[in-house]
């Protein structure tokens, strides 16, 4: 257990220290580089730590989990906005960051973005970030090279936000099966 948390504590720290680099210093927030420690720092939502989730079995889905550093690598792929926006189906979705479904493929990981019921919800791609870091933190199994994992956690401020981290399977143009990072435009 302390082995899953402290995974979780680190995927955050990783996320925040990200996140905050991006923040526009117009905004009048520090920037990561800042030692001014007068400036109030913004409050993240910790919301998603506490939504539903499942992991794939071990045993029975297996052929549902991937291994955890292919998956670390398709997350990075997803943007790291901090605004708060309406998620939505439809759009261009390679323009359009909050235009859903996503999915984000390295390797032997794919990970999924996309809506329960078709219907919209507002979030953030940091909350998202955040779920996903807890999924993969909270289902991980296994060391080293053979660490592995998968799950679904829903997040939004409805959870009507639905992230899959599972094994990619090779579609028709063989995605899942390559050795580089894909994103792949759903419908």
């Amino acid at each position: 257990m302390w082995l899953v948390t402290s995974k979780l504590h680190i995927l955050v720290a990783i996320l925040l220290t990200t996140c905050s680099r991006a923040l526009p210093t117009s905004l009048g927030l520090p920037s990561a580089d800042s030692s001014d420690a007068s400036i109030p720092t913004p409050k993240l939502e910790t919301r998603a730590l506490d939504n539903w989730y499942t992991c794939f079995d071990t045993k029975a889905t297996i052929y549902r989990r991937a291994k955890y550093n292919d998956c670390a690598r398709a997350a990075a792929q997803l943007p790291n906005l901090i605004e708060a926006k309406t998620f939505h189906r439809g759009g261009d979705l390679a323009t359009d960051p909050y235009a859903l479904p996503k999915v984000k493929i390295h390797n032997s990981c794919q990970i999924r973005v996309d809506l329960r019921f078709g219907r919209s919800d507002e979030s953030s791609w940091l909350g998202i970030n955040i779920a996903m870091s807890k999924i993969m933190a909270a289902c991980s199994s296994g060391y080293g090279q053979y660490e592995a994992t998968g799950g679904e956690i829903v997040t939004g401020s409805q959870d009507y936000i639905i992230i899959s981290v599972e094994k990619a399977q090779p579609g028709p143009l063989g995605l899942g099966a390559s050795q580089n990072s894909t994103d792949v435009a759903t419908a």
